[in-house]
């Protein structure tokens, strides 16, 4: 569960660095301007099984990401839901540890791509 809290953190930090923000992040305390926003769901008795981890938006592209220790194993129902979200034109993948440099690379390299108004590519399912 350390594992995956880092990760967690680790996204969040260079998340805001580009300007995406948690939802209701007052404006007056943005370092550079918005292009996104992210929420972390918080599984419980209240929230449905198998959402990912962290929904994000990122100049208009939804992207569902599902963290994991590095030797954790989705279940049935995170494989079912990235599927979905996939399958219906949104992004969504499995993020390790080991993975996550390339992630981040893919992501950037992603943003500069629909801020210059060209296609952008699915991100891979798996990084790990």
């Amino acid at each position: 569960m350390a594992e995956e809290k880092n990760l967690e953190n680790r996204l969040k930090k260079h998340l805001q660095k580009i300007g995406v923000y948690p939802a209701g992040f007052p404006e007056n305390k943005m370092t550079v301007p918005a292009i996104g926003w992210y929420f972390k769901v918080f599984g419980g008795g209240y929230q449905k099984s198998g959402i990912p981890d962290m929904i994000l938006q990122i100049l208009g592209r939804f992207i569902a990401v599902e963290l994991k220790a590095q030797h954790g194993r989705p279940s049935e129902l995170q494989i079912l839901n990235v599927h979905r979200i996939r399958d219906s034109g949104g992004d969504a993948c499995f993020l390790y540890p080991s993975g996550y440099e390339r992630f981040w690379g893919d992501l950037i390299n992603g943003y500069w791509q629909i801020r210059d108004g060209k296609p952008f590519g699915k991100l891979d399912e798996v990084y790990k």
